[in-house]
């Protein structure tokens, strides 16, 4: 096999060089060689490196906090196994068959009229009438330089479209931005140009996690320093002139934050599996990688010598049943022992929204002996109780996992990727890979931005700003998922999953979506063929920590009216559920207690007044709406109300006659009685004590006037 090398010579040029035996190879790669694990499958902890061996990340990370579960991340871990145990084999999501009819009827359209078109274009420039914007003709003996159906899809499909994709921006994508608006300028509408106009739009289509896009003081001031004394960019690789001490801290702090040993860092996420690969699995290796993969491991596996092979999306079984093949079949046509075998999977994937299921994938890995590599790029930062991914999020320790890959710019506000493993892979990847041995290396300011959302994340900054913004991410994202799933609309992904993906299917509503929601100042994404399946069209909401809760209160009226228009409630039961006001005055005088008339009602996340009608309906203060009925149930007096776009919270009916409380209270009956349950405030997931409904002084009925002071009082459990 082959692998860079990089040796310092009087003009620090690098050379490469080909190994003269297998065993020179193996020695090369260190821990990842065939000798990388014992018989009984424990991972071999290498040593400290050789002193021909330089590291940058020398013996530094002693004042870096290193990675120590909390006893809440261990509760959780437990809670997880222990759901993991019952949980059953994943279903494939399927297309329904009316969706699936009409799409691959839509597109069966659209290239017959295209073709059509190009028969006409073709016939008239033959005549020497051509309508223009047709490609130019081959010189006589060259065969097409493009690819047929490429430029076919690019020129009657994609072209008429290409408004509601790359738009550009012309502010910091926070939670809003600016989308400069654009008009086409060619007559085959092959190009576009801006208008001078923007619109400020909330912004859901970004990978802005922790909301770390929008300038924080501190943050900047430390950035813009650096930037004085630096530079803006290093222009030189880093095994000659980009190595910086920003640069070595920014590994220090990634290594001790994932619980490795050594971290590399590179200036281009892409460029970190698509360079790191090839190099970690060369001839006689096998990657078995996920079906879903991202695009720069799918180029970073076939730009190696090793075979691919590819199991079932995040599914264990396959994966197994897949390893269990290759080991009894072993390399092509010797049946040699494969030297190594590297199982790649994603932490979080971006297209579909789902969690990666790493504890079984490991254990599988475990079992057979075969390294796990887990691209990050999207958990890190955006899972876990603290933030550290999806091993933190599915409760597997960092020394399970033998290579982490992550990236910069999801969670970090940054740009760049890293690698996160053993002294000797870090050692070996900064002298073999281009990505780090030819490339232009991270600009420092950038590494002093990314260095700085650690330490916050770590909360070494003296605040618990990094943990808030953690909590609120995942509070953004369950509400926000349960309020589409209310809705109607088909919704793909895990809860906690910052990436939320709604499914479109035919390629007619992929632009219109996208043009509806911007008309209304909501900025999307949409996602059709060829970067999904072509009858899997979708839209995909990236949430943030930056959105607050009116901020996504207001999206989802405007995703409720978008959706409703361009019809892709697939999952719609077609009617609000609304009991009949007879039986809400029967319950009513059953349990001798007055419901219907205006609250105050305290939420966890909102404050507001709830006026609850004697038709079955209810309203909050800010227009959302719901069905409420009242019955029994273990002796306690239950009160349900069932929201059109959240999920169902229960009240319990108490009596306190603490005398503080009535003192507080501006209801005069000295007997207070309170409505108390558990709200829901991500997703199903209860929360205790934390919603109250309060009768207001002197209430207004809805349809009777002024009634009576009443002595009912809900309060949330």
């Amino acid at each position: 096999g082959r692998s860079w090398d990089t040796s310092t010579r009087g003009t620090g040029r690098c050379l490469l060089v080909a190994c003269a035996s297998r065993k020179e190879s193996e020695d090369r790669m260190g821990t990842m060689g065939m000798a990388g694990r014992t018989e009984t499958g424990s991972r071999r902890v290498p040593g400290s490196p050789s002193k021909e061996m330089h590291s940058p990340t020398k013996a530094r990370t002693s004042r870096v906090p290193t990675y120590q579960p909390q006893r809440s991340s261990r509760k959780l871990f437990k809670e997880k196994e222990h759901m993991a145990e019952e949980e059953h084999e994943e279903v494939e999501h399927t297309v329904p068959w009316i969706a699936a009819l009409t799409t691959y009827f839509s597109y069966a359209m659209l290239f017959l009229f295209g073709s059509l078109r190009d028969m006409l274009d073709n016939a008239a420039a033959l005549v020497g009438l051509g309508f223009g914007g047709e490609e130019p003709a081959n010189e006589k003996g060259y065969g097409k330089l493009l690819n047929d159906f490429q430029d076919f899809y690019t020129r009657r499909l994609y072209y008429r479209i290409q408004d509601c994709f790359n738009r550009p921006i012309s502010s910091a994508p926070g939670a809003w931005i600016d989308v400069m608006e654009r008009e086409f300028s060619a007559p085959d509408q092959s190009a576009m140009r801006p208008t001078g106009d923007v619109i400020t739009a909330l912004n859901l289509s970004s990978y802005n996690y922790l909301g770390f896009a929008e300038s924080d003081l501190e943050m900047r001031d430390q950035v813009v320093a650096t930037m004085r004394r630096l530079g803006v960019s290093s222009a030189s690789p880093r095994s000659e002139l980009g190595t910086t001490d920003v640069h070595r801290e920014l590994e220090e702090r990634t290594a001790a934050f994932l619980g490795k040993q050594a971290a590399v860092v590179f200036g281009m996420g892409f460029a970190t599996n698509s360079t790191v690969l090839p190099v970690l699995a060369g001839a006689g290796g096998l990657i078995i990688s996920d079906e879903l993969n991202h695009s720069s491991i799918v180029v970073g596996a076939r730009g190696s010598a090793a075979r691919i092979q590819v199991f079932k999306h995040n599914c264990p079984k396959s994966l197994e049943e897949t390893i269990r093949c290759a080991i009894a079949e072993g390399q092509p046509r010797t049946h040699r022992p494969w030297r190594k075998i590297l199982v790649v999977v994603e932490g979080l994937y971006s297209m579909e929204g789902e969690i990666c299921r790493l504890k079984e994938i490991v254990a599988v890995c475990k079992k057979y002996k075969a390294y796990v590599y887990v691209d990050e790029a999207h958990s890190i930062g955006a899972l876990g109780a603290t933030g550290r991914g999806v091993m933190e999020h599915c409760g597997v320790p960092p020394e399970d996992v033998d290579v982490f890959m992550g990236t910069y710019t999801k969670s970090f506000g940054s740009v760049g990727g890293y690698i996160a493993s053993s002294q000797a892979v870090c050692d070996f990847v900064r002298r073999s890979s281009p990505g780090a041995a030819y490339a232009c290396s991270m600009a420092p300011a950038c590494a002093t931005q990314a260095s700085m959302a650690f330490r916050m994340l770590a909360g070494e900054d003296g605040t618990n700003k990094g943990q808030q913004k953690i909590q609120q991410l995942r509070r953004n994202a369950n509400l926000f998922r349960a309020g589409l799933e209310r809705m109607g609309c088909e919704v793909l992904g895990d809860r906690d999953s910052p990436v939320i993906p709604v499914m479109l299917y035919n390629p007619a509503k992929i632009p219109a979506f996208s043009r509806e929601c911007l008309k209304r100042k909501l900025a999307v994404v949409v996602v059709g063929f060829p970067a999904t399946p072509v009858i899997k069209s979708r839209v995909r909401f990236c949430i943030s920590a930056a959105h607050t809760e009116a901020d996504l209160i207001s999206a989802l009226r405007v995703v409720d009216k978008v959706a409703e228009s361009v019809m892709v409630k697939y999952k719609w039961s077609g009617r609000p559920n609304v009991t009949p006001a007879g039986e809400v005055l029967r319950q009513s005088a059953k349990h001798h207690m007055e419901v219907v008339g205006l609250w105050d009602a305290t939420h966890v996340m909102w404050s507001d007044t709830l006026r609850i009608d004697d038709d079955g309906r209810f309203t909050r203060g800010n227009g959302f709406a719901g069905s409420w009925n009242v019955a029994m149930r273990d002796g306690k007096t239950i009160l349900r109300l069932e929201w059109d776009r959240w999920p169902t919270e229960e009240l319990e009916l108490n009596s306190y006659e603490d005398g503080d409380n009535v003192s507080k209270s501006p209801c005069a009956s000295p007997r207070r009685h309170m409505f108390t349950g558990a709200a829901n405030l991500v997703g199903s997931t209860p929360v205790q004590q934390n919603f109250k409904l309060r009768p207001r002084e002197d209430p207004l009925s809805p349809r009777d006037g002024a009634v009576p002071k009443r002595t009912a009082t809900f309060k949330l459990l």
